[in-house]
Order: C-alpha cells, then structure tokens, then sequence
C-alpha cells in the first residue's frame, strides 16, 4: 500500500488537555497516539477526561481499534486451526462436523455406506457429538480389545455411574458376576410361569382393542407388557399399568437417551428424564430395602432378579446400594425398549414372510398344545428349532441397537491411523452383519456358525448385554403364543430409527376359536 504520510501536532492547553490533529495515521499509530493523550492530561482518567478529547480524535481512535480487533480475532481463529490441524495430523480422513450426527439417526446403514465409499474402511466422523472413528469390516476386531464404554455424559448420567453399562475396570467385572445369578438357567426356568400369563394376558387386551378400533399402533400397548414383565420379573413388584403404575414415570426416563439436547437445563427433555430417574431410584431403594429385610428374616421365598442378586451378595461380597439401585435401573431398561422394538420389528417379518410364518405355526403346534403354560422342555426346542432362528434372524438383520461404542484409553495406532486418546471408535452391526450374509430374514442360517462379529446384536466381548438369554427366552414364549392364540393382520410398516432401530406396525389381532 502506498504510504501516506502523516502529520501530527499535540499542544497542551493550559494544563487541562491536549490538542490532538491526525491526518490519516496507520492504526497502531493512532491507538498510540489515543494512549498518549489520554496519559498526558493532568486530570484523572474518566468521563470528563474522555469529553475533553475531540470528537474526530475518539472517533477515528476507535475505528483504528475495531481494526485491531479484527486482526486480534482473525490472528485467534488461525491459531485455532493450526492446532486443530496439529491435533488431527495422521487421523483416519473424514469429518468432524457436528451435523455428522444428524446425518448419522436418518439411515445408520446408508451414513456408514456413505462414507466408506469416500473415505475407505476406517474414517472419522462426529458420533454422539463426540469424535469418532469408525471401523468397518475386519478393522472392526479393534472392539475387542477395548472395553472402556464411551456413551456421552448424558447417556452415563440417566443411567447411573455404578451402572453395568458404564462403569469399567474390576468393579465392572464384579458386579457382572454378582448379577449372573439372576440369568442362570434355573433362575429363567422359574420365570416361564410369569412371562406365559402375562403374555396371554395381554394378547387378550390387544384383541379386544382391535374389536373396537381395528388395526392399531401396537407400539403403546407392547411397551405396557413389556414394562409389567420386567417388574414382575425383575422387582418382584404387581402394580400392573393401573393408576399406581410407574409406566409413565419411566417412557419420561428413556427419553431421556433421545435427547438432541445433552445438557440438564429447565424445559429440557434430559431435565424431565433427570427428574424420573430421581423418582424410579426412590421406589427401587424402598424395594430393595424390603427385599433385604425378607431374606435377613427367612421370609418368603422369592425368585424376582433382585432377591437373587441380593441373596447372592450375603453370601459373598454385597453390591452397594446404589450399584443396586442402577442394576434395577438398566435392567429395567434394557428389558423394556429393545424387546419393545423387536417385538414389533418380528410382527413386520411375520406378516412380509407368510411360508415363515406357516412353518413357526407347524412347529409351535407339534411342541405344545397352547393351554397349559409351556413347559422349559418345550420352549427349549423352540428355542434350538426355526422360532429361535427366526428370532435370532430378526436380531441379526435389523438389531435394536444398531452401534457399539468404545472410549479409546490410551493412543493408538490402527491401519497407519493414529486414534487419539480420548475419541471414541464405534461399529454398526447391520454393516458387520451384511459383511457375512445378506440382510434377508434366512431361518436356514445356522447362527452358531457366524463369527463374533458377523452376529453380535447383543455386543461382542467382555461388554456383551449380560441378559441375552432372558431376552431370547421371552422372545420365544411370546412368539409361541402369538401363533398359538393369535390372528394377526398387519396394515402398513415403516422403518424407524429413534429411540430404538426397528420397524412401526400398525396391527390387528384376533383371539382363535
């Protein structure tokens, strides 16, 4: 730029202030020029000081300090990136930005396909808001040698930090084994006379809602059989979904983890889960309090989860109480929205798949005459035979729970990638899944034959969901009861990915004479 000189002149006035000409100075200049003057004069700083300058002079000091300003700023921002740039050298290629995770709920599947297609089999993208890089394929054994959960704070805070599914290292390790006398076959034996009346109980409830209304979202109507099973299951509790029920205090709590907002501020749907947590952790501490007294007193013998877990623990090492307390919580969780989903998702591939459906019904006929509760004999070769198939079938082709995260701990080096500390690596299941076999429901397919990763709806290694049996077990009795009891007609379906994957049905159901 040309240079323009400039001419300056200050001249005291009288002691009291000086006067200040410039003509076109550069920036630094003039906001020198500015410390100048108001340092020269003999009266104190403030707003009689700050009259006394002319008005061209202040005025063309403070748009010389905009500039500054500007030049601060931009001099900031360019900082900024270099460090990004430095802190993402030698990362997977890929993007950061946050909107990454919004692409990621429309289409899990297609997001991942995407991307892989850019970026190869290993890329970063922003999952949950957090950095991630995310592993397709045969990169994806990476999983198994982290076990560090990497759920967002949120997520950890809704389910509890003495939870199975967030906490890590020995303590994780203990409560996993204290609560496997819970899932024991024994344990899930007894729990057949239970999962078989409530199952009946409320296939009768949605075919009298269908008598009146016709075909229905079952959506509801299945998270009420599945809410009242996991308490009578789990708590040892029968309050049913009448008015003292704890249904609507808890479809508040799950919520929660759809949150697009992941902070506890008034008005939020996280602050509304926050509060149902606060109010399910009280009724469960009554609950277990009440558990731990009958079995110290030799009371009535119970085979709910929590007595066993408790009964457990006086003879070993006893979980706390608030581990307690969380393990009420998942389990109550993870009993109720992913058998929601999967219910819903089997009636899809029932009413899509009519040979399917006539080949469960021969089976189911030929083990068990429908009026007697089922027998664990007979629910166990359902379970070995085609319903257990279709079940795990239905698992492996649309998983309720599409990704797996982990919480890398220390830096790692993956396929000449560098993953920093810190990050999360994350699979989807449906990608792993597609790798080994097609996304078509194949009852044929022998699932014991898959590798781990080729079918792993309930995860894969030490952070496997400790409840998959239970899970298998009431997928089948209320399979086997659906097609012993039920007429089924599905109208319309429709793929949904939030809170759970699956698909939304809208059905109607008949009892058979």
């Amino acid at each position: 730029l040309k240079q323009r000189s400039s001419h300056y002149s200050a001249q005291p006035s009288k002691g009291r202030h000086i006067a200040y000409s410039p003509a076109a100075v550069e920036p630094m200049a003039a906001l020198s020029t500015l410390a100048q003057t108001l340092t020269m004069t003999t009266l104190p700083l403030g707003p009689l000081a700050l009259w006394q300058i002319r008005p061209s002079t202040l005025l063309g000091s403070l748009r010389c300090l905009e500039g500054v300003a500007a030049v601060l700023g931009l001099s900031w921002l360019a900082l900024a990136a270099c460090l990004r740039r430095r802190r993402l050298r030698g990362t997977p290629p890929g993007s950061l930005a946050p909107w990454e995770s919004l692409f990621y709920l429309f289409s899990p599947l297609g997001f991942v396909e995407k991307r892989k297609e850019l970026h190869g089999p290993v890329f970063k993208t922003n999952l949950l808001f957090a950095p991630t890089i995310h592993l397709t394929g045969e990169h994806a054994k990476l999983m198994l040698k982290n076990h560090s959960v990497g759920w967002p704070q949120h997520w950890v805070a809704i389910l509890g930090r003495t939870s199975l599914t967030t906490i890590n290292g020995p303590r994780h390790k203990f409560m996993r084994m204290s609560a496997m006398a819970a899932f024991t076959d024994a344990a899930l034996e007894n729990y057949m006379p239970v999962l078989h009346e409530l199952t009946r109980k409320h296939l009768e409830l949605w075919a009298a809602k269908s008598s009146t209304s016709g075909a229905f979202d079952p959506k509801d109507a299945i998270k009420a059989f599945t809410f009242e099973v996991a308490e009578r299951i789990l708590l040892g509790t029968n309050l049913g979904c009448g008015r003292h029920s704890m249904l609507a205090t808890f479809t508040d709590f799950c919520e929660g983890l759809a949150a697009f907002i992941p902070w506890n501020l008034p008005f939020t749907t996280l602050r509304k889960a926050m509060r149902a947590r606060a109010t399910l952790i009280r009724e469960y501490k009554r609950i277990i309090d009440i558990k731990r007294v009958e079995i110290e007193h030799g009371g009535r013998q119970t085979t709910d989860m929590v007595s066993l877990v408790i009964g457990a623990g006086m003879r070993g090492e006893p979980m706390t109480d608030e581990e307690l307390q969380d393990f009420c919580l998942i389990i109550m969780f993870a009993g109720h929205d992913t058998t929601c989903a999967t219910m819903q998702t089997m009636l899809h591939f029932l009413a899509t798949n009519p040979k399917i459906w006539a080949e469960l019904q021969a089976e189911v006929e030929g083990t068990w005459d429908g009026r007697a509760a089922p027998t664990w004999a007979q629910m166990k070769t359902c379970l070995s035979g085609k319903c257990g198939r279709f079940v795990s079938e239905v698992l492996r082709v649309l998983p309720p729970a599409p990704n797996i995260y982990r919480t890398v701990t220390e830096e790692t080096e993956h396929f000449g990638y560098r993953i920093p500390k810190g990050w999360k690596i994350s699979v989807n299941m449906e990608e792993l899944h597609k790798e080994s076999h097609s996304l078509d429901i194949d009852i044929s397919l022998d699932h014991s034959r898959l590798r781990q990763l080729e079918n792993c709806p309930f995860g894969v290694g030490a952070r496997m969901c400790i409840g998959y049996k239970f899970a298998k077990v009431e997928l089948v009795v209320w399979l086997m009861n659906l097609l012993s009891q039920c007429e089924i007609k599905i109208t319309s379906s429709r793929r949904v990915v939030i809170p759970m994957a699956g698909m939304s049905v809208r059905a109607a159901f008949s009892l058979k004479c």
